[in-house]
């Protein structure tokens, strides 16, 4: 994580540059030094054979002016592999010598071929390759490491309004005014500080109106169903037709289940999930539909392992079976619901009828809406299959 911050990849990207721009200026001096002695070493040799071409006309003798140069008498005598300098196409480096060179005679009539010249014997030359190669390299050295330190010191300076602002966002609250430092900055981290804190606040505000909304649907939607069930149950004598009073209980019912699980929903302490044992919860479910309406044959098969559990939230499985299970019981036409794993899903299976034994209630559309936002935000994946004679629904997570 350290080498994807923005402050490493400026120093990766700082220090690379400052890297390849300082190994080319050392080559380019290695260079200058290369070329500088192949200029003194051709120098040096155009004064000796010089010397020597003017002691041959006159005295018909050659004497060498000093050790360093040697007399090539023939071409037996060359160096078995001669390459052209960098300063003349005339001198040549003798290969596999360091600092030597070989130049031929301009005149054909002498009995020597050329002169070879040891660049290294020559004190004034080999000090100054070795002293200058040496400081080159000191300071070549000493450049590099300044530039990685100023480097680094340049990329933390320039990273670090980032990091001020990302610790700032860290620290905003949903409830509390956004309070974000450098939107004044006429730079783009203002920019981005200040669209950060226009977003943020709009979504405060969004979160706010959630809130309120919530808080309505709570406290003015579950009075009022309350007040409708407690009639129903008290004064049975309201609705005298049997089946329009089970289908007004029903839709009641239906009323109540949909404003728990939007409620459910918007709560974020419902948002931790767990491993959650799935048995107990088909079995409470069951029996409540059972005591609810105890002269209806409904027949439930669950064949699941008594430990069988699901990565989610107790509450929202809850209101996940709820629906499942009562869909099925009041569209399922009597047969009941069968509850089973196919393939490492879940699947809850209803058969379907023309003419069920109970008052159809035409609601969700079998609770699809409701069961696919719980899944949802569990992360489950859910497959709704339907036939002439079943309906299925297969859950699968991860």
């Amino acid at each position: 994580m350290m080498f994807r911050g923005i402050q490493a990849q400026l120093f990766i990207a700082f220090g690379t540059l400052v890297l390849i721009i300082s190994l080319f200026y050392t080559r380019l001096s290695m260079l200058f030094i290369e070329v500088t002695q192949d200029i003194v070493a051709s120098h040096l040799l155009a004064m000796e054979i010089d010397h020597l071409q003017q002691s041959w006309l006159q005295e018909h003798s050659l004497q060498v002016t000093s050790p360093a140069y040697q007399l090539v008498g023939a071409n037996s005598d060359l160096p078995a592999k001669l390459t052209p300098s960098t300063y003349s196409n005339d001198v040549f480096n003798v290969a596999g010598q360091e600092n030597t060179y070989y130049q031929p005679f301009a005149l054909t009539d002498m009995p020597a071929q050329g002169v070879i010249v040891s660049a290294n014997e020559l004190l004034p030359l080999s000090d100054f390759a070795t002293i200058y190669s040496v400081f080159l390299l000191s300071v070549s050295v000493a450049a590099i490491i300044l530039a990685i330190l100023s480097t680094w010191f340049l990329a933390s300076r320039l990273a670090k309004p980032i990091q001020q602002l990302a610790l700032a966002i860290r620290e905003q609250s949903p409830d509390t005014p956004c309070n974000i430092s450098g939107d004044n900055r006429q730079d783009e981290i203002g920019e981005l500080a200040s669209a950060y804190k226009n977003t943020y606040s709009e979504l405060q505000e969004a979160w706010q109106r959630e809130r309120d909304f919530t808080h309505d649907v709570s406290h003015e939607l579950r009075t009022p169903i309350t007040l409708l069930k407690n009639t129903l149950t008290l004064n049975p004598d309201v609705i005298p037709d049997p089946s329009e009073r089970q289908l007004i209980e029903q839709a009641t019912n239906t009323l109540q289940q949909t404003v728990e699980v939007l409620l459910a929903l918007a709560r974020k302490e419902n948002l931790q999930f767990t491993p959650v044992k799935i048995m107990p919860i088909l079995e409470k479910q069951l029996l409540a539909l059972y005591q609810l309406y105890p002269t209806q044959a409904f027949a439930a098969e669950i064949d699941l392992p008594d430990n069988f559990t699901m990565p989610g939230n107790a509450y929202l499985i809850t209101l996940l079976c709820q629906n499942l299970i009562n869909n099925g019981f009041y569209h399922g036409g009597g047969a009941g619901i069968h509850i089973y794993l196919h393939e490492d899903k879940l699947v809850f299976e209803n058969p379907l009828t023309d003419t069920p034994s109970r008052p159809y209630y035409q609601g969700l559309g079998h609770g699809q809406y409701l069961v696919q936002r719980i899944a949802s935000v569990m992360g489950w994946q859910i497959d709704i299959q339907q036939t002439d004679t079943h309906y299925r629904v297969c859950l699968g997570w991860q």
